[in-house]
């Protein structure tokens, strides 16, 4: 088949976590082209290079320095409206131009069209609003649900029961009856047998300006840590390493690693430092590992899983305006981590609806 794979740009997440799906499906002789653009775009032509790809802008994201995302993105909310229906005639006019036998979303709201089957993956059915207001809540799921209705199936990787989202994908109103199933974790992550060497390392990733935010906070305290330190900026453009030496320990900072790079550093890490975004601790759950986790200031989603997972006692989290890293880390230590995970069996979920085509 020829497939049409659409990505949402808004961090890398979204790139890696579909790596799995892609490559089963050039392994199975489907030909993918992949709509996508940014640092998403650079990360999958690295990673498929056999397949064909588009450069097909997305909507901004609408992240601030400070915390009023929500703020922001309530006022974005109109113009966001405008950018899907620009997204919607863009997706058109292509499929109209060239032929494809399936459309696979990963959030991307304006691919979709009644003449082709279309899938569609997302981890939030729910927008968490902050301070949880159940009337603006219900609103956001009901509008979520009437985009998504448009789609021939709704994907959303995670599990029913025992899960990694919460109320981001579960307690659902209006997400009911067949269209909409729980597939498991999908990571591009895989078990390694290797000596565990690294004491911690730190991801630092995300939209800015957020992740340069980060990266200057993590920065400025690694002299208190002691012991194997390995950092990636999640910078894909650029392709540099350094080591660095602190009073107590020697870092290795690399502005950007290769998913098996990156899959390597968390199989040997004992702990990971990183923001809170879904496909990171999708990826922890396929590994089974350690986290300290600070999220993104005003990103509700994130604050959220933290939340939900410190008051689940898997993972630590602590807000940006107050970690301190030795002080948080030997708290995070006392957390166990999720259960492992396995991204195979949710492909071969995924596969099935794929071969009904």
């Amino acid at each position: 088949m020829k497939i049409l794979f659409g990505v949402l740009t808004w961090g890398l997440g979204h790139a890696t976590r579909d790596l799995p799906i892609i490559k089963r499906l050039l392994q199975e002789g489907h030909s993918v082209t992949i709509a996508t653009s940014g640092r998403s775009l650079d990360v999958l032509k690295k990673e498929v290079p056999q397949c064909e790809f588009i450069d097909f802008p997305d909507y901004p994201a609408p992240y601030t320095k400070t915390g009023l995302f929500a703020m922001k993105f309530t006022t974005y909310f109109p113009h966001l409206l405008k950018m899907i229906n620009k997204e919607k005639k863009k997706f058109r006019e292509l499929i109209s131009t060239r032929k494809f036998d399936l459309v696979i979303s990963d959030c991307k709201y304006g691919f979709h069209s009644k003449d082709l089957p279309c899938f569609f993956i997302t981890h939030q059915a729910r927008f968490i609003i902050p301070k949880r207001i159940k009337p603006i809540e219900i609103t956001g799921e009901y509008l979520n649900s009437t985009f998504l209705k448009k789609f021939d199936k709704i994907f959303i990787p995670d599990y029913e029961d025992n899960d990694l989202s919460g109320d981001l994908s579960h307690n659902l109103r209006f997400f009911n009856g067949e269209k909409i199933e729980h597939i498991g974790i999908l990571s591009a992550m895989r078990e390694i047998e290797t000596e565990q060497d690294i004491d911690y390392f730190v991801s630092i990733s995300g939209p800015e300006p957020q992740r340069t935010v980060f990266e200057k906070k993590i920065m400025s305290q690694l002299d208190s840590l002691e012991g194997n330190i390995v950092i990636t900026l999640g910078k894909p453009e650029e392709d540099s390493q350094k080591t660095i030496k602190t009073n107590k320990s020697e870092v290795k900072i690399y502005s950007y690693l290769k998913p098996e790079t990156q899959q390597l550093m968390f199989n040997r890490a004992k702990m990971v430092i990183s923001r809170s975004g879904y496909t990171t601790l999708m990826d922890l759950a396929q590994l089974g590992k350690k986290a300290l986790f600070i999220p993104t200031v005003g990103q509700t989603e994130q604050e959220y899983l933290s939340y939900y997972h410190n008051k689940q006692k898997t993972w630590y989290s602590v807000k940006q305006g107050r970690f301190k890293l030795l002080r948080d880390l030997k708290v995070a230590e006392q957390y166990p981590g999720f259960r492992k995970c396995n991204t195979e069996d949710t492909v071969n979920r995924f596969m099935k609806h794929v071969k009904r085509i």
